[in-house]
């Protein structure tokens, strides 16, 4: 996948890698502008994120032939530029991240395909590539603590190291008042709406501070 990515980023290819029952990604000039897996979000949806204008309305823009629907929504909503470019990384950092767990795949590439979503938006595709791939080593390191979101965890009844007190961040807050030793990470992962990996970072650093214990 590396060597096929970067040769395409190389080429300056545009198009869509489509890669057999797993998803596509889809270049612009060599840059990633959007990856689409099995199960993944919609790309209506993504845009939707951004809180400027009807999922509706965006999933018939989508639909146009020639249409760059990310690029359009920016230049109507300027203050959403930022938004929407953050929307579309952690989408799509999300995506190369999947594509990069199963391992062997059958791959084909299509010359001048274009999604309506649009590059304005794109990314340099061995970057992402680069960050995708850090976030694999990450994930095996939590596969040692959290093999599966199956399990499920509750909190530790004393703070570590006979501590006094700990200052909990917002987005800790989120996932422990969810754990009580019979919801599983699956469960916290559903219920907040937070991608897996975001979840199971947070829980795996709870886990090795000794706020989180297994249930």
């Amino acid at each position: 996948m590396a060597q096929l990515l970067a040769e395409l980023s190389a080429q300056e290819r545009t198009g869509v890698l489509r890669i057999a029952g797993h998803g596509r990604v889809w270049l612009h000039a060599g840059r990633i502008y959007l990856i689409e897996t099995e199960g993944g979000a919609e790309p209506a949806d993504v845009l939707f994120g951004a809180g400027v204008s009807p999922l509706a309305e965006i999933a018939e823009q989508l639909s146009v032939s020639g249409a760059s629907v990310a690029g359009s929504l920016s230049e109507q909503h300027p203050g959403a530029g930022p938004v929407i470019g953050r929307l579309l990384h952690e989408h799509n950092l999300n995506g190369l991240f999947e594509l990069l767990v199963p391992g062997e795949m059958s791959c084909s590439f299509e010359d001048d395909l274009s999604h309506g979503i649009g590059p304005a938006f794109s990314e340099h595709t061995v970057e992402l590539f680069g960050q995708a791939e850090r976030r694999l080593d990450i994930w095996r390191k939590i596969a040692t603590r959290i093999p599966s979101t199956a399990a499920s965890f509750k909190l530790a009844t004393l703070l570590p190291d006979g501590g006094e007190e700990r200052l909990i961040t917002a987005d800790e807050w989120r996932y422990l008042a969810l754990l009580d030793g019979h919801r599983s990470v699956a469960d916290v992962i559903n219920e907040t709406g937070e991608s897996a990996f975001r979840v199971c970072s947070a829980l795996y650093r709870l886990l090795l501070e000794g706020l989180v214990q297994d249930a």
